[in-house]
């Protein structure tokens, strides 16, 4: 017979989740609207970790990325990564490694970029938004037509200044009486 042990969850206000670092990717195929979806994917990841103002922040910068990778990459599919390590997050978004069609996408071929393009891309990326600006913002092509595009985002402290205490999961959930029906 298994013994299941029980998962233990750090609170927002242990100071061993300074320490957090938790990396999530995901891929999707190129679709209208999958950029969207890729920022609303990247700022909910945030959200559950309770970085508020950041979560938007960054989920803004996705979304742009990937309409850049859309605009000018050549695959099927492309990849979004994010990396929590204490109060920083990198991202990247790709579409490195995924099969490019013979000839570029059904219909649609694909965009030179201009050569001032990533230099675009990068004060893009830098200069919009609400919240801390964004640092090490990197644009890469590929000789086969790959696109990458990295950039870090500053967190806030646990309990900082826009960042919401919220309770631990483990916490019990006194939002409803006993008697409420639901």
């Amino acid at each position: 017979m298994a013994k299941l042990a029980a998962s233990s969850r750090l609170s927002l206000s242990d100071p061993r989740r300074s320490a957090l670092d938790v990396c999530w990717t995901f891929s999707l195929q190129r679709a209208p609207g999958s950029d969207a979806l890729a920022a609303r994917m990247s700022g909910a990841a945030l959200e559950t970790l309770a970085y508020g103002s950041a979560a938007t922040r960054v989920a803004e910068a996705v979304a742009v990325a990937c309409g850049y990778v859309l605009a000018y990459g050549r695959a099927r599919r492309f990849r979004v990564t994010l990396g929590v390590d204490g109060a920083r997050c990198s991202v990247c978004v790709t579409d490195t490694g995924y099969h490019r069609p013979p000839g570029g996408l059904a219909g649609v071929p694909p965009r030179p970029p201009s050569p001032d393009g990533p230099t675009l891309l990068c004060r893009a990326l830098t200069g919009t938004g609400t919240g801390a600006p964004l640092d090490g913002v990197r644009v890469h092509h590929t000789a086969d037509g790959a696109v990458l595009v990295r950039f870090r985002a500053r967190l806030p402290e646990p309990d900082g200044p826009g960042r919401p205490h919220r309770p631990s999961p483990d916490a019990p959930d006194h939002s409803r009486g006993p008697g409420a029906r639901g």
